[in-house]
């Protein structure tokens, strides 16, 4: 994998900021050792790391930079801790917890925690730290997530397998789209009328129209011939970017693909990664971080309108990172 130097990723980052207030630090759970790094953008470097308990997985930052909230399941709770100096400030249980997401409301108030054992959608206090609501049955939830219009939140569910969407104001589930596909991972169309996701066994990314509740396709990635036996795990996380382009991380075969969301045309792969899972976009940029489990790291990666993908860095961090939060600058 090509390397840059500092300067280079650093006059990356500032670029991406002309379009918005770009973070400059990041924090990503590793689930596998029990920890939450702080890395540095610019440099892609960790500065700190900071034991939370066995098996964290979500994570958020509220909106003034003074608190994050992060899901330790092994303890089935969540756990927050005041920034800068991450001194443990109180605790909410949950009960049993399977690799619980976690998004800030866009009330800056509220953290939400899909909890797939109790099947709840759970709302949080961040200043009071306590459970203030819930939405109940929607069979084991995981991911939860805002849509790009930021008025729902979409959830996809694990028993009863599709995609739910949720209204946040009013606490309600708006309607429940069962899909034919068990979803791994979550992205959008523009106007949210259609979703992608991963999924077990597959070489490729579903897509799934939410006008109709239908799977309308699978989007086929052949993998490399040397690496093209079946295996379970395939591909996980997905991101939507520039509005028309889907990435999608392949765990499994450790490569990230650029995908286009109209044609289903493979536009570039990314090889020097190892074992992705979670793509998240860095507010105000065209970049993405990705969590290799694989290595140990977080790597920096920015997304040409082209769909071209070039990799600006990695940081070492823990065992297994999963999830990140970015801090508001």
């Amino acid at each position: 994998m090509k390397t840059f130097p500092i300067a280079v990723i650093l006059a990356a980052v500032l670029a991406g900021s002309a379009h918005g207030q770009a973070p400059k630090r990041v924090f990503v759970v590793n689930t596998g050792d029990g920890t939450v790094s702080l890395v540095d953008i610019a440099g892609m470097k960790e500065v700190e790391r900071y034991k939370v308990g066995l098996r964290p997985y979500g994570i958020a930052v509220s909106n003034d930079g003074k608190t994050v909230a992060v899901g330790v399941e092994d303890e089935q709770c969540v756990k927050f801790y005041s920034l800068p100096d991450f001194k443990l400030k109180g605790t909410t249980p949950i009960g049993k917890m399977f690799n619980d997401h976690i998004v800030l409301n866009k009330d800056g108030k509220h953290i939400v925690v899909a909890n797939f054992y109790s099947d709840d959608v759970m709302f949080i206090s961040m200043e009071t730290m306590k459970e203030d609501g819930r939405i109940k049955d929607l069979s084991a939830p995981h991911v939860v997530r805002y849509g790009p219009l930021n008025k729902h939140m979409f959830v996809t569910c694990k028993k009863a397998s599709g995609v739910a969407v949720i209204d946040p104001d009013t606490r309600k589930l708006v309607k429940f789209f069962p899909l034919t596909v068990n979803p791994r991972s979550l992205t959008f169309s523009p106007d949210e009328s259609k979703v992608y996701c991963g999924s077990h066994w597959n070489n490729g990314i579903f897509e799934a129209d939410l006008t109709t509740g239908k799977v309308s396709r699978l989007i086929e990635l052949s993998p490399p011939k040397e690496n093209a036996q079946p295996q379970e795990v395939t591909y996980h996380g997905v991101q939507a970017v520039h509005g028309n382009i889907v990435l999608a991380a392949n765990e499994g075969r450790s490569f990230l693909d650029s995908v286009d969301m109209k044609s289903g045309k493979l536009l570039d792969r990314l090889m020097g990664v190892s074992r992705p899972c979670c793509i998240e976009p860095v507010p105000g940029t065209n970049q993405v971080m990705l969590s290799n489990i694989g290595d140990g790291s977080l790597q920096f990666v920015e997304v040409s309108k082209t769909g071209q993908l070039k990799s600006l860095g990695k940081a070492t961090v823990g065992k297994a990172p999963k999830r990140v939060a970015f801090l508001p600058n």
